[in-house]
């Protein structure tokens, strides 16, 4: 059957209550730069990149930063999309399903889709987003990863540490369940299925409503805020509330609001180093 989450209206603004920074035509940013990752303020901004790896295994990303490795990652079929986002608030962010679907699609025999998380000097766990085999468990599930949640820690304004944070499966009925993905370290994440998502479901098996807002579920946001203190001692607060409105996921209300966001602001530069 499927599901239906009720969004409260307090929870879907807070979702969008810092749109990231849109970028210019002239502006540039480079998460492999240290200045958009170091000396944050609390009234500035930080510079984030996402890795997708089409046929990636969370092995695959050991010892591989997507700075330090650009070209051996981007020949491997990397692809990079980059946000700017406020530093004192918290964002949904997310590339375009066009591009996602498009760059799995540049390796014919993906059955996962991997991502991390960086800036220049730093990089998170590698957590699977897409599974066609099971290969990122030993459950045999699949599915595509709507929402994952990314706590950035700051120690004086510059980025100590890119974690995760384990959001669980309370909105799709919990760990047994067959929407409920093991992603990574312990880690689960609900889940869209591909016959959702591809249009071949029919009637009750049928888990996304496509043509509305709910498609976007088929496609990776990553909630962002900042922990820590910036270059003047300021504390950032919204690290603290991100862990709190995680607990909504329990009723769904959280992670569907991130997954559903119209406000989530897409890559500011697009999928960069993609093997053509």
């Amino acid at each position: 059957m499927k599901m239906r989450w009720r969004i409260p209206t307090s929870i879907a603004a807070l979702i969008a209550l810092a749109c990231a920074r849109a970028a210019t035509a002239s502006t540039v940013y480079d998460p492999c730069s240290t200045t958009g990752s170091s000396a944050v303020t609390l009234d500035g901004s930080l510079t984030i990149g996402i890795a997708y790896w089409p046929g990636g295994t969370l092995e695959d990303w050991t010892d591989n930063h997507p700075c330090a490795n650009a070209t051996a990652l981007a020949a491997a079929g990397v692809g990079t999309t980059v946000y700017v986002v406020d530093a004192d608030g918290m964002t949904a962010i997310r590339g375009t399903r066009a591009d996602e679907d498009g760059l799995y699609a540049t390796d014919a025999t993906a059955t996962m889709m991997s991502v991390v998380a960086y800036t220049a000097t730093t990089v998170s766990a590698a957590r699977a987003v897409r599974v066609e085999s099971g290969s990122a468990g030993d459950d045999g599930r699949t599915g595509r990863v709507s929402v994952l949640t990314l706590l950035a820690t700051l120690d004086k304004g510059n980025v100590k540490y890119l974690r995760w944070h384990n959001s669980g499966c309370g909105e799709c009925g919990g760990v047994g369940n067959e929407r409920c993905l093991s992603i990574g370290d312990g880690d689960y994440a609900c889940t869209a299925s591909e016959a959702g998502c591809d249009g071949t479901c029919v009637g009750d098996a049928c888990d996304v409503e496509l043509g509305t807002t709910d498609a976007l579920r088929c496609q990776l946001t990553v909630t962002v805020a900042l922990s820590g203190t910036d270059v003047n001692d300021e504390v950032f607060k919204y690290g603290m509330q991100l862990k709190r409105l995680s607990a909504y996921s329990s009723s769904g209300a959280y992670s569907s609001a991130a997954a559903t966001a119209t406000s989530a602001t897409n890559g500011v530069l697009g999928f960069l180093g993609r093997r053509r």
